[in-house]
């Protein structure tokens, strides 16, 4: 079975560069709330592919502290900030078949769109801090876009 973890990044402020904007406190503590859900699922992830902007990172920072992951297995993806959700297949087609999960932290309108991609009932944006658990009934990261899947879990802890 293959696993996947799609979260956009929590609650932010505003800022004059987009790139820079940071996660609000009540971002943060929501961030501390699914890394605790995430935790207590035993979510066990080698990586996490995040975007680059600065909320997407700390989200990614957040959530690696509670499943004691170390920082330096997350991944920036330049391509997470701005692209299209090509750019987060790419990324999952890429995985080793020996690693059975893979998280991926981003921003609308992209995470929602490989959500819909991914879960043919789900026609809404994912809300900020939220995350989708996708489990694929396949040992090979190629065969999950054909592979019976089910949603585990939608979560946006409050």
């Amino acid at each position: 079975m293959k696993t996947i973890y799609i979260v956009r990044h929590a609650k932010t402020g505003h800022h004059i560069d987009d790139f820079e904007r940071e996660l609000l406190p009540i971002g943060i503590d929501r961030t501390h709330k699914l890394g605790d859900f995430l935790a207590a699922q035993h979510c066990q992830v080698k990586h996490i592919y995040t975007s680059d902007a600065k909320r997407a990172l700390q989200t990614s920072l957040i959530i690696a502290e509670h499943l004691g992951l170390d920082k330096n297995l997350i991944i920036k993806e330049h391509a997470f900030y701005a692209g299209t959700p090509d750019d987060y297949i790419d990324i999952i087609a890429a995985q080793d078949n020996q690693d059975d999960s893979v998280m991926l932290v981003g921003h609308n309108p992209q995470v929602s769109s490989l959500a819909q991609f991914f879960i043919a009932d789900f026609s809404h944006y994912m809300q900020t801090g939220a995350c989708f658990c996708i489990d694929f009934e396949t040992d090979q990261w190629e065969h999950i876009f054909t592979a019976k899947r089910t949603t585990r879990f939608y979560v946006r802890p409050e």
